[in-house]
């Protein structure tokens, strides 16, 4: 009786003490961070929650908003009822600054490569997020496919040679464009007609100050839409075509490229298809002797509420994930690249080779890094304008639809510009 009592005894202790210790862990409370992430970046984003919480006792309540972030984030910020981490996912200056803590204190400050900085910086050189990489958009290359096609990618300079490198591709029985319609195609490559410096159509002062008429933008990546889709250069599925789908397409070598789009699909792509030979090159220029751009933009990037009542634990959370060994972690799924200093020294991922091959290989070129264009010259809201009149024009390319979806970009631009500017 004796032992057992000494046995019940000894388990009774162990499960006090167990018990302790779980209360311990907890008694350092939760957050709650919202993402973006899906699929396999969510797997990847929720095991490292895993172990801050092993680290530090701190738990973790993970909002999946996926396609419904941006909307469900706006109606938080009406409420004022906002996470205590959330990804900003481009919008750390344009649209969720009011509601973020300035973190030019925290330890990480001092490790951004100075790229980073021009992007996420007001203008008083304040920083409001942990952005652990860069997004880089550009053109995407199945070199396979070119190569088969007779076609020198590293020739392509300008739109015009675009169309001529889809018409020897499209003879071999392949789809030169692989793309989907969509806020992209009318948003990610505008730049290069209607912007930068040298190119056909560029305006930048009245797209900045309210005043742009859009007339550029009809003449100049409107035209080359059209004239490409009538040539038989996009898949006849242009309107249906998933992301899933387009990467499938591009992996096993169905189609040669997709526009204004990041590395991150090829990391896709490689998993589909790990003896894929795939590039990246600048969005072409307009013009000859026009800028070949290739946006910058936030990557993966996290703010704090600037009225979280747990303030020190989302900071240490922060910490965690700016050290070099988790920020990588995260850059290899998403196939981002890094701009932490720490982590840009560990990084192998295929983003960061992709991209210094192309600064390698086009190096003499005109090359211009941007804030992506919507973000900078657009005000806030036009991307899901630029999708919708994206999937209107590809469906009806007549001078008469063309007009009409001027229009509505015009219309949508002017209200949205006065709402922001009052």
């Amino acid at each position: 009786m004796k032992k057992v009592l000494a046995l019940i005894l000894a388990l009774s202790m162990l499960m006090t003490m167990a018990f302790a210790a779980g209360a311990l862990a907890e008694s350092r409370g939760s957050i709650e961070v919202a993402v973006t992430y899906t699929g396999d970046q969510l797997q990847v984003f929720k095991g490292l929650m895993e172990k801050f919480t092993e680290e530090t006792g701190i738990e973790v309540v993970i909002d999946e908003y996926g396609d419904d972030y941006e909307a469900t984030m706006k109606t938080r910020m009406a409420a004022n009822t906002m996470p205590d981490v959330f990804q900003t996912h481009g919008w750390s200056l344009l649209r969720y600054v009011e509601y973020l803590m300035p973190l030019n204190d925290q330890p990480w400050f001092e490790d951004y490569d100075e790229s980073a900085l021009g992007v996420i910086a007001d203008e008083n050189g304040t920083v409001y997020v942990l952005m652990l990489n860069e997004l880089v958009n550009c053109t995407l290359v199945n070199r396979t496919v070119c190569e088969e096609a007779g076609v020198d990618p590293y020739s392509i300079n300008t739109w015009d040679d675009l169309l001529a490198a889809c018409e020897k591709i499209k003879a071999i029985g392949k789809t030169p464009i692989g793309s989907n319609s969509g806020s992209g195609i009318f948003a990610n490559i505008a730049g290069t007609f209607v912007t930068y410096e040298g190119e056909s159509n560029p305006e930048p002062e009245a797209q900045l100050n309210g005043t742009y008429d859009w007339t550029g933008y009809q003449a100049s990546l409107m035209a080359f839409v059209k004239t490409s889709v009538e040539a038989g250069y996009w898949a006849e599925d242009v309107l249906t075509r998933s992301n899933d789908d387009m990467t499938q397409k591009f992996a096993e070598g169905s189609s040669a490229f997709m526009l204004g789009n990041d590395p991150g699909f090829l990391i896709s792509a490689l998993t589909l298809n790990p003896d894929g030979d795939f590039i990246i090159l600048p969005n072409f220029a307009s013009a000859e002797g026009g800028t070949q751009e290739v946006n910058i933009g936030e990557g993966d990037t996290f703010g704090i509420w600037n009225e979280t009542p747990n303030e020190e634990l989302a900071k240490e959370l922060l910490i965690f994930l700016a050290k070099p060994e988790n920020a990588s972690e995260i850059n290899a799924i998403t196939g981002k690249v890094a701009c932490l200093k720490s982590s840009m020294a560990m990084d192998t991922g295929y983003g960061l080779q992709k991209l210094t091959e192309m600064q390698e290989m086009c190096a003499d070129r005109n090359i211009f890094y941007d804030n992506l264009w919507d973000r900078k010259y657009m005000p806030s809201g036009m991307w899901g304008i630029f999708g919708n009149a994206c999937n209107d024009f590809f469906g009806d390319l007549s001078d008469e639809n063309s007009d009409a979806v001027i229009e509505y970009l015009r219309e949508n631009y002017n209200d949205l510009y006065e709402a922001a500017n009052g």
